[in-house]
């Protein structure tokens, strides 16, 4: 271990320890046994000091993922290890059997079967192909929708939008790079504009479906877990595609008037696709399988909790993650092998369960209503009207995403505050949950580091960091006014709130 490494382990080290070494709050004892979760003050006290003690191996865990002195997995499994010496190992390992992380799993290693068969890459070369042959798809702003249009058709089976980036991406680098617009050469010919907007549509897809990114299954428990709303796969895509579906039109409009290339017509692009398809070859048979499994997914999303038929009664969309990667087993699509070594998905379960388990542990003790009761001394928003409410907690939500370089981190540890503080206010947790669902992936707009697909497109280098902050930013605000203006009054039509 070097000395940078065991400077970053330290805080994690002591920050564990000493909340461990805290006497428990009174206020969590009193809430323990107001609750009913022990039958006297000596099992109340009991309690109480496992849940505080877990609130130490949280803030561990949160702060090592924060200053990361090693890899994610890392931090957690060597914590987990040095808490289960002295609590219910079944308690503290019980994550990795949650639902939550289990279909987070398996959204996410299902999707490596478009990059091995070449799907994701031929559904990018077709619509290029039919689209480009249009006077508008000749035109840059045309491209810009042809690559969404094309990121749309992925997501809502790609359970990683890195994933999905590195399969749609490269493909339009390569157009703009034809037309002599690379990162040290003409980059804002066409290639900025197309590198900054693309990452407006990666996260704007990723918003329209709980699938669409990793980051919205841990969104969705955290929410839960924190006292919000339930979110199903339904309910989030009811709730999203209306404002989304306009976010995302008006992204390459907004985008062209804000950072415009300095070419409008693309020329002649027909020699990238012919080449393109001779590699590629005619449609392979794996190929239209998985086509068929994607679509049936979607619609098992869609529809399987309202599916009744004998003693089915609804299919969870859990099911239907478990499915789909058994399909493309069965079907050879994917091996056993090729899901080893989805090293992303493996390195997510492995921390990602391990942090859930803690904050399930955190929510089954109260903790959380005792943070609200401590919080509330502080900042007391109970007489201040809902909506402001929601705005301030947004804005607050918004003011640390630049301390974050994990997107699921940030939403472990802000999550969990913003909705304890609402719930002794005037707002409504229903529309609260939706609205920090939803900017978990917009406010990634606002730094190039705010989850992994982020990192990826501001890697191409066409943009630099000044002119990714300056738009991100700008587009946020944009965002915001959408959701005012359409998303509020459509939540409100369709009974949400």
């Amino acid at each position: 271990m070097d000395k940078k490494t065991l400077l970053r382990l330290l805080p994690v080290i002591f920050l564990g320890i000493i909340v461990w070494i805290i006497p428990t709050p009174q206020g969590l004892i009193d809430i323990t046994l107001s609750s009913k979760l022990a039958k006297n003050p000596a099992e109340a006290v009991k309690f109480a000091a496992n849940t505080w003690h877990m609130f130490g191996i949280y803030a561990a865990i949160l702060c090592g993922l924060i200053v990361k002195p090693f890899a994610e997995p890392i931090i957690v499994m060597i914590i987990l290890a040095v808490a289960s010496l002295f609590m219910d190992p079944t308690k503290v390992y019980a994550g990795y059997g949650s639902p939550s992380v289990v279909f987070l799993l398996s959204v996410v290693l299902a999707c490596g079967a478009f990059t091995k068969t070449g799907l994701g890459k031929r559904i990018a070369f077709v619509l290029l192909e039919k689209l480009g042959k249009t006077k508008f798809g000749r035109t840059s702003i045309g491209l810009a929708y042809i690559l969404l249009i094309c990121d749309l058709i992925l997501s809502p089976a790609t359970g990683s939008n890195t994933s999905r980036s590195a399969i749609v991406f490269p493909i339009f680098k390569g157009v703009c790079e034809s037309l002599g617009s690379t990162p040290t050469e003409n980059p804002k010919k066409l290639g900025a504009y197309l590198e900054l907007t693309y990452h407006m549509i990666s996260m704007g897809t990723a918003v329209l479906f709980l699938t669409g990114m990793a980051s919205n299954a841990v969104i969705a428990s955290t929410i839960q877990s924190s006292g919000g709303a339930v979110l199903s796969w339904m309910f989030w895509f009811k709730a999203a595609i209306v404002p989304g579906a306009i976010v995302l039109f008006i992204i390459p409009l907004v985008m062209y008037k804000l950072y415009k290339p300095e070419i409008k017509e693309l020329g002649d692009i027909d020699h990238l696709i012919v080449k393109a398809k001779s590699e590629m070859g005619p449609m392979k048979s794996k190929e239209k399988i998985l086509l068929g499994i994607f679509i049936f997914s979607i619609l098992g999303w869609m529809f399987g909790p309202q599916i009744v038929i004998g003693p089915i009664k609804g299919v969870d969309m859990r099911v239907v993650a478990f499915l789909f990667i058994g399909l493309e087993l069965l079907f050879g699509i994917m091996t056993w092998d090729d899901l080893l070594k989805e090293k992303m998905a493996w390195s997510m379960y492995m921390w990602y369960g391990g942090f859930f388990g803690s904050a399930a542990i955190l929510a089954n003790g109260k903790f959380y209503p005792f943070l609200a009761s401590l919080l509330k001394k502080y900042l007391n928003l109970a007489h201040v009207n809902g909506w402001l409410v929601i705005l301030i907690l947004l804005l607050m939500a918004f003011a640390v995403k630049y301390f974050f370089v994990s997107n699921s981190a940030y939403i472990g540890a802000i999550y969990p505050i913003i909705l304890t503080l609402a719930l002794t206010t005037q707002a409504n947790i229903t529309v609260l949950s939706l609205l920090l669902a939803f900017f978990g992936g917009y406010s990634c707009w606002l730094t190039n580091y705010g989850n992994g697909a982020s990192i990826y497109i501001y890697s191409q280098g066409y943009v630099d960091q000044k002119d990714w902050y300056r738009v991100g930013t700008i587009m946020v605000g944009i965002v915001m006014l959408v959701y005012v203006i359409v998303a509020l009054p459509y939540w409100k039509i369709i009974g949400i709130y």
